[in-house]
Protein backbone atom coordinates (compact mmCIF):
# COMPACT_ATOMS: atom_id res chain seq x y z
CA UNK A 1 0.00 0.00 0.00
CA UNK A 2 1.54 3.59 -1.09
CA UNK A 3 2.08 6.19 1.75
CA UNK A 4 -0.58 8.40 0.23
CA UNK A 5 -2.78 5.70 0.79
CA UNK A 6 -1.97 4.79 3.69
CA UNK A 7 -2.69 8.95 4.93
CA UNK A 8 -5.70 9.17 3.06
CA UNK A 9 -7.07 5.86 4.57
CA UNK A 10 -6.05 7.53 8.23
CA UNK A 11 -8.09 10.05 7.75
CA UNK A 12 -11.16 8.21 7.30
CA UNK A 13 -10.20 6.28 10.27
CA UNK A 14 -10.23 9.62 12.19
CA UNK A 15 -13.58 10.73 11.20
CA UNK A 16 -14.87 7.33 11.92
CA UNK A 17 -13.42 7.71 15.33
CA UNK A 18 -14.50 11.20 16.38
CA UNK A 19 -18.04 9.94 15.59
CA UNK A 20 -17.82 7.34 18.29
CA UNK A 21 -16.55 4.08 16.66
CA UNK A 22 -13.39 2.83 18.21
CA UNK A 23 -9.86 2.64 16.57
CA UNK A 24 -10.30 -1.16 16.03
CA UNK A 25 -13.90 -1.26 14.27
CA UNK A 26 -13.00 2.12 12.11
CA UNK A 27 -9.45 0.11 10.99
CA UNK A 28 -11.54 -2.60 9.92
CA UNK A 29 -13.89 -1.01 8.35
CA UNK A 30 -11.37 1.35 6.08
CA UNK A 31 -8.77 -1.97 5.64
CA UNK A 32 -6.20 -0.16 7.69
CA UNK A 33 -4.00 -2.57 9.29
CA UNK A 34 -4.06 -0.79 13.33
CA UNK A 35 -0.19 -1.35 14.13
CA UNK A 36 0.05 0.93 10.82
CA UNK A 37 -2.74 3.49 11.91
CA UNK A 38 -0.81 3.60 15.62
CA UNK A 39 2.55 3.81 13.82
CA UNK A 40 2.19 6.98 11.51
CA UNK A 41 -0.32 8.84 13.78
CA UNK A 42 0.61 10.86 17.44
CA UNK A 43 0.57 7.53 19.30
CA UNK A 44 4.30 6.78 17.60
CA UNK A 45 5.39 10.78 16.58
CA UNK A 46 8.91 9.49 17.96
CA UNK A 47 8.91 7.18 15.13
CA UNK A 48 10.33 8.05 11.74
CA UNK A 49 10.85 5.98 8.45
CA UNK A 50 14.67 5.33 7.90
CA UNK A 51 14.83 6.35 3.57
CA UNK A 52 17.48 4.23 3.00
CA UNK A 53 18.15 1.13 6.36
CA UNK A 54 20.91 -0.35 7.32
CA UNK A 55 20.81 -4.15 7.57
CA UNK A 56 21.16 -5.49 10.88
CA UNK A 57 24.05 -7.40 10.08
CA UNK A 58 26.04 -4.70 8.59
CA UNK A 59 25.15 -2.46 11.54
CA UNK A 60 28.15 -1.50 13.37
CA UNK A 61 27.66 -3.26 17.16
CA UNK A 62 28.88 -1.35 20.25
CA UNK A 63 29.90 -4.51 21.49
CA UNK A 64 31.94 -6.34 18.89
CA UNK A 65 35.53 -7.66 18.86
CA UNK A 66 37.74 -4.99 17.62
CA UNK A 67 39.86 -5.66 14.49
CA UNK A 68 42.67 -7.05 16.45
CA UNK A 69 40.84 -8.76 18.95
CA UNK A 70 39.59 -10.74 16.43
CA UNK A 71 42.50 -11.39 14.00
CA UNK A 72 44.07 -12.57 17.62
CA UNK A 73 41.37 -15.50 18.13
CA UNK A 74 42.06 -16.88 14.48
CA UNK A 75 45.81 -16.66 14.86
CA UNK A 76 44.68 -19.01 17.94
CA UNK A 77 42.66 -21.23 15.90
CA UNK A 78 44.94 -21.62 13.09
CA UNK A 79 48.64 -21.83 15.24
CA UNK A 80 49.76 -25.13 14.99
CA UNK A 81 50.43 -25.82 18.57
CA UNK A 82 45.99 -25.92 18.82
CA UNK A 83 45.68 -27.88 15.73
CA UNK A 84 44.41 -31.04 17.11
CA UNK A 85 42.41 -29.54 19.90
CA UNK A 86 38.81 -28.78 19.73
CA UNK A 87 37.36 -25.16 20.01
CA UNK A 88 37.19 -25.15 23.52
CA UNK A 89 40.37 -26.73 24.49
CA UNK A 90 42.18 -23.82 22.72
CA UNK A 91 40.12 -21.19 23.80
CA UNK A 92 41.17 -22.07 27.40
CA UNK A 93 44.54 -22.90 26.62
CA UNK A 94 44.60 -19.71 24.34
CA UNK A 95 43.30 -17.65 27.03
CA UNK A 96 45.71 -18.61 29.56
CA UNK A 97 48.43 -17.77 27.72
CA UNK A 98 47.17 -14.27 27.33
CA UNK A 99 46.60 -14.81 23.82
CA UNK A 100 42.96 -14.02 23.71
CA UNK A 101 40.55 -11.76 25.02
CA UNK A 102 37.10 -12.48 24.82
CA UNK A 103 34.37 -14.73 25.93
CA UNK A 104 34.44 -18.53 25.39
CA UNK A 105 31.15 -17.85 23.50
CA UNK A 106 32.27 -15.35 21.12
CA UNK A 107 35.38 -17.38 20.48
CA UNK A 108 32.88 -20.49 19.27
CA UNK A 109 31.53 -17.24 16.94
CA UNK A 110 34.58 -16.42 15.44
CA UNK A 111 35.51 -20.35 14.72
CA UNK A 112 31.90 -20.81 13.61
CA UNK A 113 32.66 -17.97 11.00
CA UNK A 114 35.82 -19.45 9.82
CA UNK A 115 34.60 -23.13 9.45
CA UNK A 116 36.54 -24.40 12.46
CA UNK A 117 33.99 -26.06 14.42
CA UNK A 118 32.66 -29.54 14.50
CA UNK A 119 33.98 -33.12 15.95
CA UNK A 120 36.96 -34.58 14.75
CA UNK A 121 37.25 -37.25 16.69
CA UNK A 122 36.53 -41.42 15.43
CA UNK A 123 33.56 -42.30 16.68
CA UNK A 124 32.08 -45.91 17.31
CA UNK A 125 28.66 -47.09 17.19
CA UNK A 126 26.54 -49.05 18.97
CA UNK A 127 26.75 -49.95 22.90
CA UNK A 128 24.14 -49.54 25.08
CA UNK A 129 24.23 -50.83 29.10
CA UNK A 130 21.26 -52.24 31.20
CA UNK A 131 19.53 -50.29 33.60
CA UNK A 132 20.57 -51.88 36.51
CA UNK A 133 20.48 -50.26 40.52
CA UNK A 134 23.97 -48.85 40.72
CA UNK A 135 27.56 -48.89 43.31
CA UNK A 136 27.57 -45.27 45.39
CA UNK A 137 31.52 -44.04 46.65
CA UNK A 138 31.35 -40.46 47.25
CA UNK A 139 34.56 -38.56 46.65
CA UNK A 140 35.36 -35.00 48.03
CA UNK A 141 38.88 -34.14 48.15
CA UNK A 142 42.31 -35.55 46.17
CA UNK A 143 43.29 -38.96 47.38
CA UNK A 144 40.07 -40.78 48.55
CA UNK A 145 38.91 -42.36 45.56
CA UNK A 146 41.13 -43.96 42.59
CA UNK A 147 39.43 -45.52 39.28
CA UNK A 148 40.96 -48.08 37.09
CA UNK A 149 40.48 -50.62 34.85
CA UNK A 150 42.71 -52.55 31.90
CA UNK A 151 42.06 -52.06 27.96
CA UNK A 152 43.77 -53.27 25.16
CA UNK A 153 45.90 -50.89 22.68
CA UNK A 154 46.11 -53.25 19.00
CA UNK A 155 49.17 -54.21 17.90
CA UNK A 156 50.57 -54.68 14.32
CA UNK A 157 49.03 -58.07 14.18
CA UNK A 158 45.51 -59.02 14.86
CA UNK A 159 46.76 -61.78 17.97
CA UNK A 160 48.72 -58.19 19.22
CA UNK A 161 47.44 -57.18 21.88
CA UNK A 162 49.01 -54.54 24.46
CA UNK A 163 47.05 -54.37 27.97
CA UNK A 164 47.32 -50.91 29.12
CA UNK A 165 46.50 -50.72 33.08
CA UNK A 166 45.83 -47.65 34.33
CA UNK A 167 44.68 -45.78 37.50
CA UNK A 168 43.49 -42.40 38.06
CA UNK A 169 42.29 -40.37 41.36
CA UNK A 170 39.03 -39.51 40.36
CA UNK A 171 38.62 -35.88 42.20
CA UNK A 172 42.19 -34.49 40.39
CA UNK A 173 41.37 -36.81 37.21
CA UNK A 174 45.15 -37.43 37.68
CA UNK A 175 46.83 -40.31 36.07
CA UNK A 176 48.61 -41.66 39.52
CA UNK A 177 49.64 -44.87 38.03
CA UNK A 178 50.05 -47.09 34.75
CA UNK A 179 52.23 -49.89 32.37
CA UNK A 180 51.20 -51.96 29.68
CA UNK A 181 51.92 -55.61 29.24
CA UNK A 182 51.17 -58.23 26.75
CA UNK A 183 48.68 -59.98 29.90
CA UNK A 184 47.06 -59.34 32.61
CA UNK A 185 48.97 -60.65 35.31
CA UNK A 186 48.02 -59.63 39.09
CA UNK A 187 51.80 -59.20 40.33
CA UNK A 188 51.84 -56.72 38.14
CA UNK A 189 49.33 -54.83 39.58
CA UNK A 190 50.04 -55.45 43.11
CA UNK A 191 53.73 -53.75 42.26
CA UNK A 192 52.14 -50.68 40.22
CA UNK A 193 49.68 -50.08 43.14
CA UNK A 194 52.54 -50.37 45.39
CA UNK A 195 54.30 -47.82 43.23
CA UNK A 196 51.72 -45.35 43.06
CA UNK A 197 50.47 -45.77 47.26
CA UNK A 198 54.49 -44.74 47.41
CA UNK A 199 54.37 -41.85 46.07
CA UNK A 200 50.84 -40.92 46.50
CA UNK A 201 49.73 -41.88 49.06
CA UNK A 202 46.86 -44.89 49.91
CA UNK A 203 43.60 -43.69 48.62
CA UNK A 204 40.78 -44.38 51.22
CA UNK A 205 39.01 -46.58 48.29
CA UNK A 206 40.08 -48.38 44.94
CA UNK A 207 36.90 -48.40 42.56
CA UNK A 208 37.19 -51.25 39.70
CA UNK A 209 35.19 -53.71 37.40
CA UNK A 210 34.38 -57.17 37.66
CA UNK A 211 37.72 -59.07 35.72
CA UNK A 212 39.66 -61.67 36.94
CA UNK A 213 42.87 -59.05 38.02
CA UNK A 214 41.02 -56.91 40.09
CA UNK A 215 39.27 -59.54 42.10
CA UNK A 216 42.17 -61.54 42.47
CA UNK A 217 43.18 -62.04 46.44
CA UNK A 218 46.62 -60.94 46.10
CA UNK A 219 45.69 -57.70 45.02
CA UNK A 220 42.79 -57.35 47.28
CA UNK A 221 44.91 -58.23 50.50
CA UNK A 222 47.60 -55.75 49.16
CA UNK A 223 45.18 -52.83 49.20
CA UNK A 224 43.65 -54.17 52.40
CA UNK A 225 47.34 -54.30 54.30
CA UNK A 226 46.73 -50.38 53.33
CA UNK A 227 43.63 -49.46 55.09
CA UNK A 228 42.08 -49.46 51.18
CA UNK A 229 38.85 -50.66 50.81
CA UNK A 230 38.12 -51.81 47.68
CA UNK A 231 34.64 -51.13 45.08
CA UNK A 232 33.67 -52.98 41.95
CA UNK A 233 31.01 -52.59 39.39
CA UNK A 234 28.23 -55.09 37.69
CA UNK A 235 29.50 -56.72 35.15
CA UNK A 236 28.82 -55.45 31.59
CA UNK A 237 27.53 -52.22 33.27
CA UNK A 238 30.73 -49.82 32.11
CA UNK A 239 28.52 -46.94 33.72
CA UNK A 240 29.48 -48.10 37.38
CA UNK A 241 32.77 -47.25 36.31
CA UNK A 242 32.33 -43.99 34.26
CA UNK A 243 35.68 -42.11 34.95
CA UNK A 244 38.25 -44.74 33.52
CA UNK A 245 36.14 -45.70 30.70
CA UNK A 246 35.86 -41.61 29.68
CA UNK A 247 39.58 -41.55 30.00
CA UNK A 248 39.85 -44.63 27.51
CA UNK A 249 37.92 -43.26 25.01
CA UNK A 250 40.02 -40.02 24.90
CA UNK A 251 43.21 -41.66 25.09
CA UNK A 252 41.71 -44.07 21.55
CA UNK A 253 40.01 -41.05 20.25
CA UNK A 254 43.07 -38.86 20.42
CA UNK A 255 43.54 -37.79 17.20
CA UNK A 256 47.41 -38.70 17.74
CA UNK A 257 46.46 -42.07 18.85
CA UNK A 258 47.99 -44.82 16.75
CA UNK A 259 45.16 -46.93 15.05
CA UNK A 260 47.92 -49.86 14.99
CA UNK A 261 50.91 -49.21 17.65
CA UNK A 262 54.29 -51.02 15.70
CA UNK A 263 55.61 -52.81 19.31
CA UNK A 264 54.82 -52.91 22.77
CA UNK A 265 57.31 -49.92 23.33
CA UNK A 266 55.90 -48.03 20.62
CA UNK A 267 52.49 -48.05 22.79
CA UNK A 268 54.34 -47.53 26.05
CA UNK A 269 56.10 -44.45 24.63
CA UNK A 270 52.74 -43.20 22.83
CA UNK A 271 50.83 -43.68 26.05
CA UNK A 272 53.48 -42.33 28.23
CA UNK A 273 53.45 -38.63 26.21
CA UNK A 274 49.79 -38.77 26.01
CA UNK A 275 49.46 -38.79 29.55
CA UNK A 276 51.75 -36.40 30.18
CA UNK A 277 50.05 -33.97 27.83
CA UNK A 278 46.48 -35.09 29.54
CA UNK A 279 47.57 -34.30 32.85
CA UNK A 280 49.94 -30.74 32.73
CA UNK A 281 47.69 -29.43 29.17
CA UNK A 282 44.30 -30.41 28.66
CA UNK A 283 41.72 -28.12 30.44
CA UNK A 284 39.17 -31.03 31.54
CA UNK A 285 35.34 -29.96 32.00
CA UNK A 286 35.29 -31.68 34.65
CA UNK A 287 37.45 -29.88 36.68
CA UNK A 288 36.42 -26.09 35.73
CA UNK A 289 38.43 -25.92 32.75
CA UNK A 290 41.49 -26.60 35.19
CA UNK A 291 44.26 -29.18 34.23
CA UNK A 292 44.33 -32.89 36.53
CA UNK A 293 48.05 -32.35 37.79
CA UNK A 294 46.52 -28.42 39.07
CA UNK A 295 43.58 -29.84 40.66
CA UNK A 296 45.98 -32.79 42.41
CA UNK A 297 48.90 -30.32 42.93
CA UNK A 298 46.51 -27.92 44.52
CA UNK A 299 47.44 -24.89 42.07
CA UNK A 300 44.10 -24.93 40.28
CA UNK A 301 42.79 -21.69 42.88
CA UNK A 302 46.02 -19.80 41.63
CA UNK A 303 44.71 -20.51 38.40
CA UNK A 304 41.39 -19.04 38.87
CA UNK A 305 42.32 -15.96 40.81
CA UNK A 306 44.86 -14.88 37.46
CA UNK A 307 42.25 -15.79 35.25
CA UNK A 308 39.71 -13.76 37.50
CA UNK A 309 41.68 -10.92 37.51
CA UNK A 310 41.62 -11.47 33.58
CA UNK A 311 38.41 -11.35 33.24
CA UNK A 312 38.09 -8.35 35.62
CA UNK A 313 40.73 -6.40 33.45
CA UNK A 314 38.72 -7.61 30.31
CA UNK A 315 35.14 -6.27 32.00
CA UNK A 316 36.31 -3.03 32.92
CA UNK A 317 37.80 -2.13 29.35
CA UNK A 318 34.65 -3.55 27.67
CA UNK A 319 31.46 -3.75 29.90
CA UNK A 320 29.20 -3.22 26.83
CA UNK A 321 30.22 -6.61 25.88
CA UNK A 322 28.82 -8.01 29.01
CA UNK A 323 25.53 -8.71 30.90
CA UNK A 324 26.83 -9.21 33.72
CA UNK A 325 29.86 -9.24 35.29
CA UNK A 326 32.19 -12.23 34.13
CA UNK A 327 33.42 -15.08 36.66
CA UNK A 328 36.35 -17.71 35.97
CA UNK A 329 34.75 -21.23 36.21
CA UNK A 330 34.68 -22.27 39.44
CA UNK A 331 36.97 -25.44 40.83
CA UNK A 332 35.36 -28.81 40.95
CA UNK A 333 33.17 -29.66 44.02
CA UNK A 334 32.14 -33.44 45.71
CA UNK A 335 32.22 -35.79 42.44
CA UNK A 336 31.90 -40.01 43.22
CA UNK A 337 30.87 -42.91 41.68
CA UNK A 338 26.85 -42.51 40.94
CA UNK A 339 26.47 -39.89 43.60
CA UNK A 340 23.76 -37.84 41.27
CA UNK A 341 25.91 -34.83 42.51
CA UNK A 342 27.31 -32.14 40.25
CA UNK A 343 30.73 -33.16 38.28
CA UNK A 344 31.66 -29.91 36.46
CA UNK A 345 33.01 -26.72 38.21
Amino acid sequence: MARTQQIALIGFVDELTATGIGVRAACGLVGLPRSTYYRLTHHYRHYRPVADPIPQKNRQQPATLTAAERAAGVSALESAEYAELSVVQTYWRAFDAGLVCCSERTFYRVAAEQNMVGDRRRRKHGGGSASRHKPIVHCGRVGELWSWDVTELRGPRTQDRYKLYLVIDVFSRYPVAWRIEYTENTQRAVDMFALAIDEHGAPGVVHADNGAIMRAHTLVEALADNGVLASYTRPRVSDDNPFSESLFKTIKYDLSCPTLFENIDHARDWTAQFLHRYATEHRHSGLGRHTPAAIHAGTATLVRQRRQQALDRYWSKHPERFRSKPTAPALPGPTGINTNVSQTG
